[in-house]
């Protein structure tokens, strides 16, 4: 699909769909209420449809409400049940990181895998983390990757190590049932997106469970229980806000998202700040210098396209991380862009980019099936001709309507 380019500058209040880290948070939370949760305003996508098809296959009961985005969701028979299960994750790394720890705690075996490139994302920590609890996980494949085969144990121990190399996402995992018999949880090495830890807790905290960190090198959460909050609503999805944000600073004008709460739980809410202001103070677009962007690397995708348009250098690092997404997404940035002129580098963790528009050209964007290029990748092709998305379905992941929204913001820049 070949991405419109726009011919004035977008300026306009924009809404985003419901955050994807928040809807895949709240699904098993609500499963670990014994009372229930009604979730408001939820993500609808594959990757929060792949979560709730997972729970309702072992059990929970997860239905949809009379109003749109909402979920009715309870325990059903989730923890009495003793049947064993295999379960596709697709490439959605929340879902299968999340159920690891969860399916820990059922009465039967738990089987999850998922979409080839899921079997090259690591998990060996998060396992390895279960194990020193008293569960078996087995691979069946390859060490530390899925597949792997969960098998609970009905005494799990309370003392854990966990590396905090690769992703925050295997301690929220540990964080939700860590209430059910209480954890301490030690981190090994350095913990990264320190935000998205934040957003856990926070959110914890909305279910009435209490958790201690001190200084994000121990966590001790104390057995309690979950209490719900009867209903509660998911935030408007910060990473997905990039988009438009980044596309009002491109085209030479400025969009405002209207839909994020001012203290917003999620750490991509920083981007407007971090990474719009600095390059637009002075009324063209300038070229970001060095920033670490480790705690809000979703969005690291969309500050390079804006780097690749704005003349001088910029150096984006702490981007460890983007090596294990549902691509290796350093090299996804690195290949499209020199395909489309821009003269780039990366490392293990970092990208420079000496941006330049005047050696922009259009390209074919191969986004390895994943959605976070190809939506960061629209973002230029709204300046720069032909630039062609050879997979605009990998948007289903997290913003389903993400095309349909790009066609209505560029009609609101004409009419302005």
């Amino acid at each position: 699909m070949v991405v419109s380019c726009f011919s004035r500058p977008l300026v306009a209040d924009i809404k985003v769909p419901g955050s994807k880290s928040i809807t895949n948070r709240f699904f098993p939370l609500g499963v670990l209420c014994t009372n229930g949760l009604t979730i408001t305003d939820a993500l609808e996508s594959e990757d929060a449809q792949i979560m709730r098809n997972a729970l309702m296959k072992m059990g929970a009961i997860i239905v949809a409400g009379d109003t749109q985005n909402t979920w009715h969701i309870s325990q059903g028979r989730f923890f009495e049940d003793n049947a064993d299960y295999e379960i596709f994750c697709g490439n959605s790394g929340t879902t299968i990181r999340f159920l690891t720890a969860l399916c820990a705690l059922r009465k039967g075996k738990t089987v999850l895998t998922g979409v080839d490139r899921m079997k090259n994302r690591p998990i060996g920590d998060l396992c390895n983390a279960l194990e020193q609890m008293g569960a078996l996980v087995e691979y069946l494949e390859n060490n530390g990757f899925p597949p792997i085969q969960v098998t609970p144990s009905a005494h799990m121990a309370s003392e854990v190590r966990l590396s905090g190399a690769l992703s925050s996402q295997f301690f929220t995992a540990l964080f939700h049932i860590a209430p059910v018999q209480g954890m301490n949880i030690s981190v090994e090495g350095e913990l990264v997106s320190l935000p998205y830890i934040d957003m856990t807790i926070e959110i914890l905290q909305q279910f009435g469970v209490q958790v201690e960190n001190d200084e994000y090198r121990h966590f001790t959460i104390p057995k309690q229980p979950f209490i719900s909050p009867k209903t509660i609503a998911v935030e408007a999805d910060a990473s997905s806000a990039s988009y438009p944000l980044a596309i009002g600073a491109i085209t030479g004008g400025k969009v405002v998202i209207s839909n994020i709460p001012k203290h917003s739980l999620q750490g991509d809410a920083q981007f407007y700040e971090k990474i719009i202001v600095p390059m637009t103070k002075n009324g063209t677009l300038e070229p970001l210098g060095e920033i670490d962007m480790e705690d809000m690397p979703d969005v690291s995708l969309t500050a390079a396209m804006l780097c690749a348009y704005a003349k001088g250098y910029s150096k984006i690092t702490g981007l460890s991380t983007l090596r294990h997404k549902e691509c290796d997404r350093l090299w996804a940035l690195e290949m499209n862009l020199k395909n489309m002129g821009a003269k780039v580098q990366t490392g293990n963790d970092f990208i420079e980019i000496w941006g330049d528009p005047a050696n922009l050209h259009g390209s074919d964007i191969e986004c390895f099936h994943d959605h976070r290029v190809a939506m960061c990748f629209a973002v230029l092709g709204c300046v720069v001709e032909g630039v062609n998305i050879l997979d605009p379905e990998c948007t289903q992941k997290t913003y389903p309507s993400f095309w349909e929204d790009l066609a209505q913001w560029k009609l609101l820049s004409e009419i302005k």
